[in-house]
């Protein structure tokens, strides 16, 4: 009977296995076709920033209110737009790092991460591992320095060692979800126009289209700001690795929409102001706005990203008050 259950094991193993292994083969080399439409964004950055030498004056870094509101097209012919979704300054560092191999270091960063992304680590793993966006010598250096911080949670999950290993090698339990939800190949022609949308935008891509919302933003959801040492370090290593190319730092806000605007506590508003001080008291060269700006609900296009219209606003109003910068 032993014999039986072994042969029986042997003959699993051995259809379970080329399976398996053919799916994180297709997994590795058609995410394209697979991988939801943020993907493209994704990749559209790591290709320009990795192959591409352009010149940009000014370069805009920052997460998804940034990478919508900021319209390079609208704002200077040199600028170029690196914000992605989710991301924090932590995702921002290795991403200027990267570029700075590859390019003539800008003469500007403007830098703009809405306040939830100075409190938490949103989608390192989601996105950033997931995507396979961050270089393996990176991530190793990011779990070396996280695990010196009391809140080292937000970066190192349960296991995160084997989750990463899971991650690089394209493991199906990972993005078995994808696959069922694309069909195999059903998002290929949507990534590809997301990828020349981006391309030919220098970066910038809308999130929500709607004519107006009055939905709440994330911010407008907690009682109270508290930032975390680990996204503060890194912020750090912004300015120093900025500050060592000569390059000229701006710190700056997307606005937020009436409704969740109003709905900010006082704890959090002074929390936030006291955190962006303390930044700028240690770091005098940067030129930091430590405060919050309001749009009525009919710039945004969800609870959290400008529309068209807002960006454009936004966009004008970034002239008027950096003349020398967006020009």
């Amino acid at each position: 009977m032993w014999r039986q259950i072994g042969r029986l094991f042997i003959k699993f193993i051995g259809i379970v296995l080329p399976v398996f292994g053919a799916l994180s083969l297709y997994c590795a080399l058609f995410p394209m076709w697979y991988m939801d439409g943020e993907y493209a964004m994704y990749r559209q950055q790591k290709d320009y920033v990795t192959e591409n030498q352009d010149y940009n004056r000014v370069l805009i870094i920052g997460d998804s209110r940034t990478k919508a509101g900021f319209i390079p097209d609208g704002l200077s012919g040199d600028c170029y737009n690196l914000a992605l979704g989710g991301t924090t300054p932590i995702e921002g560092y290795y991403t200027l790092k990267e570029y700075l191999k590859n390019h003539p270091a800008p003469e500007y960063v403007v830098l703009a991460y809405a306040p939830m992304h100075y409190m938490d680590v949103d989608a390192l793993w989601t996105r950033n591992i997931y995507f396979h966006v961050m270089n393996p010598e990176d991530a190793e250096e990011l779990f070396g320095i996280a695990a010196g911080f009391e809140d080292k949670e937000k970066i190192l999950r349960e296991h995160y060692r084997l989750e990463y290993a899971m991650y690089r090698l394209y493991m199906p339990n990972k993005y078995c979800t994808a696959l069922k939800n694309a069909g195999f190949i059903g998002r290929h022609a949507f990534n590809e126009e997301k990828y020349s949308q981006v391309r030919n935008g220098r970066g910038q891509c809308y999130f929500g289209l709607a004519d107006g919302s009055g939905d709440i933003n994330g911010e407008a959801k907690e009682s109270d700001f508290s930032s975390s040492d680990v996204v503060t370090f890194y912020m750090q290593r912004i300015f120093d690795l900025c500050s060592e190319s000569n390059i000229q730092v701006v710190v700056e806000q997307l606005p937020m929409n009436e409704t969740s605007r109003s709905i900010l506590t006082e704890d959090f508003k002074e929390h936030y102001r006291d955190y962006m001080y303390e930044l700028a008291v240690a770091n005098p060269n940067v030129r930091i706005f430590g405060d919050f700006y309001m749009y009525p609900n009919d710039y945004f296009g969800d609870a959290d990203h400008l529309n068209p219209v807002g960006a454009q606003a936004y966009c004008n109003f970034m002239k008027e008050r950096y003349p020398d910068i967006f020009h």
